[in-house]
């Protein structure tokens, strides 16, 4: 078996192997990554996110980037459209940022 000297040999170069320093990249947003030709995928709310995105090799996941007035706002509109009593159909857009995997 591969796999007994490989955790031989992890084992006995002790824990500076083991820790990682994760990277840094900036983040985006979705309507960007899906520009550049990323695809959504399903998460299941792991970890608070809404979906992730991938292009074969890199992977984001993806996150809710909004504010509470713009939640009340949109609120607040679509409630006004329920009632048919809408003066405009604008309201903010919702925001989700994408931050990458390693």
């Amino acid at each position: 078996m591969m796999r007994a000297p490989v955790i031989a040999a992890l084992a006995s170069a002790g824990c500076s192997v083991l820790a990682y320093e994760p990277g840094q990249s900036e983040y985006a947003f979705s309507s960007d990554l899906a520009a550049r030709g990323f695809e959504p995928f399903g998460t299941g709310g792991s970890g608070n996110t809404l979906y992730g995105m991938t292009d074969g090799s890199d992977i984001y996941l993806c996150f809710l980037f909004d504010t509470p007035e713009d939640q009340a706002t949109r609120q607040t509109a679509l409630l006004a459209e329920l009632a048919g009593e809408a003066s405009s159909r604008t309201i903010p857009n919702i925001p989700v940022v994408c931050v990458m995997t390693q």
